[in-house]
């Protein structure tokens, strides 16, 4: 029989640990099918098991259909997996980063120019931005659950960036002595942060190229592609249909364009039936033509065997 992880009840567990491994818990696939990841809250009012089987269990007999914790807690851990499958040792290392949960409203500033403080971004939407001496603001990319708030701060002396909420927004504060003791207990964890920052840097390479030698149209269209399949990654499978909460100054900030110009933009791909949205909800109709228009290949994850061992 394969041992079974009780994170949460372990001897010596104090009450913050158990609620910080409940809040940070993976719903990943286990290596071993058999092998269970419980947790509970401290108060013991919520109970459960991580492993996929379990969770998919739940949400199937769930009246509800999904709970939204549980569903908040998969997508983080989505982005953290994104590239191999982790292992329990490693989720509860992970757990260990977690401090003091905040929330902020939408937009909000969750980070300054001029603080070095770093958060795990649990739920939202949050973007990077730079303030211009004159008070003008562009925004430099967008941050969805899993993603980690603020490490380009900290190869400055004094960031450049300020990160504010694009939505709503739940995030946990990382203490960033942990974050150099987890780099140095898992290098395979270090590894795996260290190919998340560079896939970010990827696609701000491709929206600079594209901003810098692309027509309007063909900017909008690779930005709508690279958001559907980075909230579809979040998901249980590939969608279509996501969430769209950036309003039209958001848009135009990404790609370098005026609002009135997105607008125009928005209501010719509606027209055209390419795209439709509803309620902030945008759903790709028509596949084929936006990526015709958006010259862009699919976005595809590497799957590294190159990393340090467990």
């Amino acid at each position: 029989m394969q041992p079974r992880y009780d994170l949460c009840g372990r001897p010596g567990a104090s009450e913050t640990q158990r609620w910080r491994i409940l809040r940070t818990a993976s719903f990943a696939h286990a290596p071993i099918p058999s092998r269970h990841l419980r947790w509970q809250a401290a108060d013991g009012s919520a109970r459960g098991c991580a492993c996929v089987s379990c969770h998919q269990r739940d949400t199937m007999t769930s009246e509800q259909g999904k709970d939204p914790q549980s569903e908040r807690v998969r997508k983080v851990i989505s982005r953290l997996a994104a590239f191999v499958d982790l292992e329990p040792a490693e989720l509860e290392r992970l757990s260990a980063l977690g401090g003091f949960t905040s929330r902020f409203e939408r937009g909000a500033v969750i980070r300054s120019e001029a603080a070095h403080d770093i958060y795990l971004l649990v739920d939202g939407w949050a973007a990077s931005a730079v303030v211009l001496e004159n008070g003008s603001r562009q925004l430099i990319s967008v941050n969805l659950p899993g993603d980690i708030l603020g490490l380009p701060g900290l190869a400055l002396c004094e960031p450049i960036d300020t990160v504010v909420a694009l939505t709503q927004v739940e995030v946990i504060r990382i203490d960033q002595q942990h974050l150099g003791a987890l780099f140095e207990s898992s290098p395979r964890l270090a590894a795996i942060m260290f190919l998340i920052s560079q896939e970010e840097r990827s696609l701000l390479m491709e929206r600079l190229a594209l901003t810098g030698q692309a027509e309007a149209m063909t900017r909008l269209a690779a930005l709508i592609l690279r958001l559907c399949e980075r909230s579809s990654s979040l998901e249980d499978e590939v969608s279509r249909h996501f969430s769209m909460p950036l309003t039209q100054r958001e848009l135009g900030e990404l790609i370098g364009i005026s609002a009135v110009h997105v607008n125009a933009l928005v209501k010719q791909l509606r027209t055209s039936g390419i795209v439709s949205i509803k309620s902030r909800m945008m759903t790709i109709e028509d596949p084929a033509r936006l990526n015709i228009i958006a010259g862009i290949a699919p976005w595809r994850r590497s799957k590294p065997d190159w990393l340090p061992p467990r």
